[in-house]
C-alpha cells in the first residue's frame, strides 16, 4: 500500500520512502505533511451526508473504513451568549457531539483505519485523556490492542473510558511531553503502531476536516478560535482552510486566534513576543489538562499560522475557564471542558481591546464534553443532597492540592475554592489536615500559613495511584 497523497517535508521538501505516516523527516527532522496537488483539490467532489467521512477525497488513502458515526457536528448560533458578551454573530462548534464526546475521534477513525490497513494487531499512544479515550474506542470497535501511555494528572471521565473500552493504561512522568517519549521509544521497540498525535501526522488531517464542515454549514467566517496544546489543531484548521481557497470552494480564509492557559502558555506567549519558536516552560500550572502542554510539536507551525492568517493569541487563567463553562451551560446549554470554555473566554478579552468587531462573525471551537473532567464536575457543583464522607474527603483533597501549590492561608484558600462553604469550615478542614501531620502551619504577622508536609505530598500521590486503579 502506497502513500496517497505523498508525505513531503516542509522544511527540505524531500518525500520519505515509508508506507506508514510519520511525523518527522528521517533527513533533517522536519514537520512532514500530506501534500494534494492543486490540480487534483480542484477536481476533488464531497458526497453523502455531512459527517467525517464526507470528505473521504482529501483525506489519505482508506481502504478498511473503521467508524462509529464521527463528524458532522452542529454549529449552533449562540444568540443569549452572543448578545451577553456583545457579538451578533457567534457560533459554537460543538465536537462534544461525537461519539466519545471529543473532537479526537475524527483522529481516532482515522488512525485506527489506517492501522488495520496496515495489518497491525495493537498500537500504542500518549495521551492527557481524550485521543485515549476515542483510540480505546475504536480499537475495541476493529479489534485492536490499545496501549495508552498517561501523565500523572489525567482528567476521571477519560480514564474511565479508556477503562472501560479494555484499553492497556501505563502511567509515565508529569506531562505528556515525557509520555509522548516513552510511547515513542515503545514503539520502536515492540514494532507496535504509533497512534500518537505528535507522531502521527493522519492526526492533523482529520482534525481539519472541522474546517471543512464550517465551510459547508456558515461558509467562511471573519474568525476561528480554537484552544491549543500541542498547537495541532490550528495548524490542522489553517491547512483546512488553505485547501479550501485552493480548491476553488472558498475565496477566502478566516483569521484564526488560539488560546492557551495562562499557567502553561509557550505559543501564546511566543507570539506576543514576535517569536519564531514556542517559549520554554519549566512548569506547567493550569487544570485544564487537555492543554498542559510545554513542549508543543506543532508550536512553530501553529505561530505560522496565526500570523498567516492575521490572527490572534490569548493566555486565559483557570477561573474564567470555569466561569465562562458554568456560562456556556446556563445560557446555551452546552457542557465544555476547560479548554473549549477558554476559547468563549477570549472573546470578552479581545472585545475589549478591539480586536473584534461586534458584527463580525466568530466561530468557537469546543473540543470536548465538561462530563469528562471530574475535578471540574466537583468545581462547578453547587448543590449536593449530601454532605457525607466521600465530599468530606473530596474537599481536604482539594485543599491539600491548593496548598500543594505554594503556602496559603485561610482566607485566601477560602476565595480559591469559590467561598462554597463557610470560612468556618475550611480552617475546621485545616485543623484536621495539621492534626494528622498532612500540613503544618506558623504564624508571619497577622496571618497563619499553611505549607504541604512531606506526609500530605505522600497522601496526595497515593490518591492519585489509587484513581488509576478506579
Amino acid at each position: 500500500m502506497t502513500l496517497h497523497p505523498p508525505l513531503i517535508c516542509r522544511r527540505c521538501g524531500r518525500s520519505p520512502e515509508t508506507k506508514e505516516p510519520r511525523a518527522r523527516c528521517p533527513n533533517c527532522g522536519g514537520l512532514l505533511e500530506y501534500h494534494y496537488r492543486e490540480d487534483y483539490l480542484r477536481g476533488v467532489k464531497f458526497t453523502g451526508p455531512l459527517s467525517f467521512w464526507r470528505y473521504r477525497p482529501l483525506l489519505p488513502r482508506v481502504e478498511n473504513l473503521i467508524s462509529l458515526g464521527e463528524g458532522g457536528t452542529p454549529l449552533h448560533h449562540s444568540r443569549r451568549l452572543g448578545e451577553a458578551l456583545g457579538l451578533e454573530k457567534l457560533y459554537l462548534k460543538d465536537e462534544s457531539q461525537n461519539p466519545t464526546n471529543s473532537f479526537r475521534d475524527r483522529c481516532a477513525s482515522l488512525i485506527v483505519s489506517n492501522a488495520v490497513d496496515l495489518g497491525y494487531d495493537t498500537l500504542v499512544a500518549a495521551t492527557t485523556g481524550n485521543l485515549g479515550a476515542s483510540l480505546a474506542a475504536y480499537s475495541a470497535r476493529a479489534d485492536l490492542s490499545c496501549n495508552l501511555i498517561v501523565p500523572r494528572a489525567v482528567d476521571m471521565g477519560k480514564l474511565a473510558q479508556m477503562i472501560a473500552y479494555d484499553a492497556s493504561i501505563e502511567e509515565q512522568g508529569k506531562s505528556i511531553d515525557e509520555a509522548v517519549e516513552h510511547a515513542e521509544r515503545l514503539g520502536r521497540e515492540t514494532g507496535w503502531y504509533q497512534a500518537s498525535f505528535e507522531l502521527n501526522p493522519l492526526g492533523v488531517e482529520a482534525l481539519k476536516t472541522i474546517a471543512f464542515e464550517i465551510y459547508e454549514q456558515i461558509g467562511i467566517p471573519d474568525w476561528v478560535v480554537a484552544p491549543m496544546g500541542s498547537g495541532g489543531t490550528i495548524y490542522a484548521l489553517w491547512k483546512g482552510f488553505k485547501e479550501l481557497r485552493t480548491s476553488g470552494r472558498a475565496d477566502s480564509t478566516p483569521r484564526l486566534i488560539g488560546v492557551q492557559a495562562e499557567g502553561c502558555s509557550p505559543i501564546v506567549g511566543a507570539f506576543l513576543k514576535d517569536e519564531d519558536r514556542p517559549l520554554e516552560i519549566e512548569e506547567a500550572r493550569t487544570r485544564a489538562l487537555a492543554i498542559r502542554v510545554r513542549r508543543p510539536a506543532y508550536g512553530e507551525v501553529a505561530l505560522e499560522a496565526l500570523r498567516e492568517s492575521g490572527g490572534a493569541a490569548v493566555p486565559i487563567g483557570d477561573g474564567e475557564m470555569l466561569r465562562m463553562e458554568m456560562q456556556l451551560a446556563q445560557l446555551e446549554g452546552i457542557f465544555a471542558e476547560p479548554a473549549s470554555s477558554a476559547t468563549v473566554a477570549s472573546l470578552r478579552v479581545l472585545l475589549e481591546k478591539g480586536v473584534l468587531d461586534p458584527s463580525e462573525t466568530v466561530v468557537c471551537l469546543i473540543t470536548s464534553s465538561g462530563l469528562k473532567t471530574t475535578d471540574i464536575l466537583n468545581t462547578l457543583s453547587k448543590r449536593r443532597k449530601s454532605l457525607g464522607l466521600g465530599y468530606r474527603l473530596a474537599t481536604k483533597e482539594k485543599i491539600l492540592r491548593a496548598i500543594e501549590g505554594g503556602r496559603t492561608y485561610g482566607y485566601d484558600l477560602w476565595r480559591r475554592m469559590g467561598k462554597r462553604m463557610t470560612l468556618g469550615a475550611i480552617y475546621q478542614h485545616l485543623s484536621e489536615l495539621e492534626s494528622r501531620g498532612l500540613i503544618t502551619s506558623y504564624q508571619e504577622g497577622k496571618r497563619r500559613y499553611f505549607e504541604l508536609t512531606t506526609r500530605g505530598r505522600n497522601v496526595l500521590r497515593a490518591l492519585e495511584e489509587l484513581k488509576s486503579l478506579l
